[in-house]
């Protein structure tokens, strides 16, 4: 009797080993109590014992600990020979890189590199934002430094405003790059609709963090955000 008891006792004990929560399922859960709806996209372990980073949908990283009942918010450093290393920042330009490299083409309007290209940089733009206007003045510069430049829509006043309007008809005219340069120099693009890939150009960057134009990402995922001259663009990109 006393082994049958026991052994019911060893059974519930395994069978409560098998339903315990995971410390991920634990923080997911008391995150999502706490904030209904917060964009968690991933939770793994953190470099930190018992410390989980959190990724959310927005590009930023949290870090809770293994209760889920306590969490930082910032960048987690490693400390190392060379100096302080933004583990944070690395794992968030991986994860931007990965999404940037599964662009669709025609989701993109492009200018491509003069002769070999050396390297390949996206800009999320709006096309009444003024330092975008001036970043397109630079475009011939880039080009001719080998820099294709693959300019994504991100109109800041949001999808169904005016500005979105504009940059859906210029994503759907006949010729797309004409049609953007003439709109970052004030002029109203003639009214167009198609299957066009501004609403998902704009979701892609709120994933990735973007909060204003121009937002500039390179393949590595590295971000400039705003405007920088075609030197030290050129410069800051490696060339």
């Amino acid at each position: 009797m006393i082994f049958k008891r026991l052994a019911l006792v060893a059974a519930l004990l395994c069978s409560h080993s098998v339903l315990a929560a995971t410390p991920e399922e634990v923080i997911r859960a008391e995150l999502d109590k706490a904030y209904p709806g917060l964009p968690i996209t991933e939770i793994a372990p953190a470099a930190i014992d018992g410390m989980y980073e959190v990724a959310l949908g927005t590009g930023d990283m949290l870090y809770a600990s293994k209760d889920g009942k306590h969490f930082v918010a910032g960048n987690l450093f490693e400390v190392s020979d060379k100096g302080f290393i933004n583990l944070t920042e690395a794992k968030q330009n991986k994860a931007r890189a990965q999404l940037m490299a599964s662009v669709p083409k025609d989701a993109a309007i492009v200018f491509p590199a003069e002769g070999q290209r050396k390297a390949r940089l996206f800009v999320f733009t709006d096309v009444d934002c003024g330092y975008c206007r001036m970043l397109h003045k630079e475009i011939g510069a880039l080009n001719a430094k080998g820099i294709e430049v693959n300019y994504l829509a991100f109109p800041r006043t949001g999808i169904n405003s005016p500005t979105y309007d504009k940059m859906v008809s210029v994503w759907c005219s006949d010729d797309p790059q004409q049609a953007l340069t003439e709109a970052k120099t004030g002029a109203v693009p003639a009214s167009k609709n198609c299957d066009n890939a501004v609403a998902n150009d704009y979701r892609l960057g709120q994933r990735i963090g973007v909060t204003g134009t121009p937002t500039l990402v390179m393949e590595d995922g590295r971000v400039i955000p705003g405007y920088m001259p075609a030197d030290e663009l050129a410069k800051a990109m490696g060339l």
